[in-house]
């Protein structure tokens, strides 16, 4: 009973309104940083009173289950690429967020959290008939530090760094930040490798600072789907996590996220802090 008013409660509340448990434990999560609009840590965003902890689609997703499981969430952010090591390493981390899944170490892996799906971006003016990965090969090329080896499809074949055969026409980015304010550089013609969320949430963060109003082809060439999962210490949390995630599926929040982080649905709950986002672009 207790379970299915929590629920209600997240369907009926904003997300900025469901509140901690107050007397339960807290899990430190590590989250993956530079991951808009999935994680949101950054201080690109200004956000509107009550919004202030809005950390981005997984962030929610995350924060939601753990509430349902009768606990609180101390989010850590963490560079993709030491998530693993991090959790590995240091024994306050109970758990990581947004990783793949190995058979190899000692982990325990929730069912996934996201399934990604990436698509290649281009500028209309190019005019690129880009229906397969091998199409790629006629372009430059951008997407995030490690993406060839997540994203399948033959991806790897061109781009693998050391047995790729067109890594002289591929850059990768460890900021999303970074790529997207690249690919809107007047004249860029680049074909990035993203996932629509992400363009969605960058075309809008970058109108101040870049002409993002050029019209772009989104190609989706790439059926298979990447599964993210968090990453637990212990089998009991990831069993309590994934009955949490199954609830939170079934009654309709797990979407209800991804609505309220889409720039288009729920344009008011953040603007762009344009001083800060040059001031970023001009670090890097």
């Amino acid at each position: 009973m207790i379970k299915k008013i929590a629920i209600l409660l997240a369907l009926q509340l904003p997300l900025s309104a469901i509140a901690d448990n107050k007397d339960g434990e807290t899990l430190t999560i590590g989250f993956g940083s530079g991951k808009a609009p999935f994680t949101l840590f950054n201080k690109q965003m200004i956000r509107a009173e009550g919004h202030e902890k809005h950390y981005g689609i997984e962030y929610s997703i995350v924060r939601q289950a753990i509430l349902l499981m009768h606990k609180n969430i101390k989010p850590k952010s963490i560079p993709p690429r030491e998530l693993k090591k991090s959790i590995k390493k240091f024994r306050n981390i109970d758990a990581v967020s947004g990783v793949g899944r190995s058979s190899r170490d000692k982990l325990y892996y929730s069912k996934p959290i996201l399934e990604n799906t990436y698509i290649a971006v281009s500028r209309s003016s190019l005019g690129s008939k880009i229906n397969s990965v091998s199409n790629l090969s006629s372009y430059r090329v951008s997407a995030r530090t490690g993406s060839y080896a997540t994203i399948r499809d033959g991806f790897a074949k061109l781009y693998h760094p050391k047995k790729g055969t067109h890594t002289n026409r591929y850059k990768e980015y460890d900021s999303n930040l970074n790529q997207h304010a690249d690919f809107w550089e007047a004249g860029s013609e680049v074909v990035m490798i993203t996932t629509e969320e992400s363009f969605n949430h960058y075309r809008t963060l970058l109108a101040g600072t870049r002409d993002t109003s050029v019209e772009v082809d989104l190609a989706e060439i790439f059926p298979t789907k990447i599964r993210l999962y968090v990453a637990f210490r212990d089998r009991k949390l990831k069993n309590e996590f994934n009955e949490a995630l199954e609830d939170l599926k079934f009654e309709g929040v797990y979407s209800r996220i991804f609505k309220h982080y889409n720039p288009e649905l729920s344009p008011d709950f953040r603007r762009p802090d344009e001083v800060e986002i040059s001031r970023q672009l001009k670090e890097n």
